[in-house]
């Protein structure tokens, strides 16, 4: 993978984070606080969501299958360092949530950078797509 591609995917990432972030302090008690049904719709879309913008993302880039991993890595990581800044101050930055809520924004925080992450090494073994005899599937 480029530089300039892992550059610009970092960039993406912290926006996206930063975003994600705001909305979540406006409105993440409804997401977090509502209901325990709420909470999972929300984990599964997100995560669908996570994946489905990160392979838009790699192939806008046109970076190659078996850098999706690195690729994936650069979308999250800016994410995953901005949750230690907002998850150590929580009750200050995420003003609509209950301090109690942290540890279910946590586990929410994780459960999508791992699925985009996941998704990154998925296709980076280039049997994503592939449902050939010989890929193994």
């Amino acid at each position: 993978m480029k530089r300039k591609d892992g550059i610009i995917l970092a960039s993406l990432g912290l926006v996206i984070w930063a975003i994600g972030t705001f909305v979540y302090s406006v409105i993440g008690s409804y997401f977090f606080e509502a209901s325990t049904v709420g909470y999972w719709g929300n984990m599964v879309v997100t995560a669908v969501l996570y994946c489905g913008i990160g392979w838009g993302l790699i192939k806008w880039r046109r970076i190659k299958s078996e850098d999706a991993l690195q690729a994936a890595i650069c979308l999250a990581l800016p994410g995953m360092l901005g949750e230690v800044l907002v998850l150590s101050t929580f009750s200050q930055l995420m003003v609509d949530m209950q301090p109690e809520t942290a540890g279910r924004y946590g586990a929410f925080l994780f459960g999508g950078y791992s699925c985009l992450i996941g998704f990154g090494w998925l296709m980076s073994t280039g049997k994503m797509f592939n449902f050939s005899e010989k890929s193994g599937i």
